[in-house]
């Protein structure tokens, strides 16, 4: 199983903006043209969070870099600006994942896709995404 990419999903949300792709992708699953919606809003929730997942790890790395050679003691501005961009940005990391499973809920409510056991719904639809790129 392939892991989802910024660059994946953002193909695939090119390719979902036409019927025909989605009801093509949807072919296994008894009513395409129900689950078309759903599909479209998973597939743009999970991008939002890999680009939110993409934002934490930038701020993660610049914070890391300047905490690295800042002087002892107090704290400078930059800093506690930069931690407080960090938890902003985490803060809409978390927003996005709890956007991600309610999508991941609805998509396999509506189209009725498989879900193993102890598996998520959320990591039922991004194993599902994940072959179809």
């Amino acid at each position: 199983m392939a892991k989802l990419t910024l660059a994946s999903v953002d193909t695939l949300r090119t390719r979902f903006t036409d019927d025909a792709a989605c009801d093509a992708a949807l072919s296994a699953f008894a009513d395409p043209a129900a689950a078309r919606a759903p599909l479209r809003e998973l597939v743009e929730a999970q991008h939002r969070y890999l680009q939110a997942e993409h934002e934490v790890a930038q701020v993660a790395d610049i914070l890391r870099r300047d905490q690295k050679y800042a002087p002892v003691g107090r704290p400078s501005v930059h800093i506690v600006q930069l931690r407080k961009q960090q938890a902003t940005t985490k803060q809409a990391a978390l927003i996005a994942r709890q956007v991600v499973a309610q999508a991941a809920q609805t998509f396999v409510r509506v189209s009725g896709l498989a879900v193993k056991a102890k598996q998520s719904p959320s990591e039922a639809s991004a194993a599902w995404l994940g072959t179809l790129r």
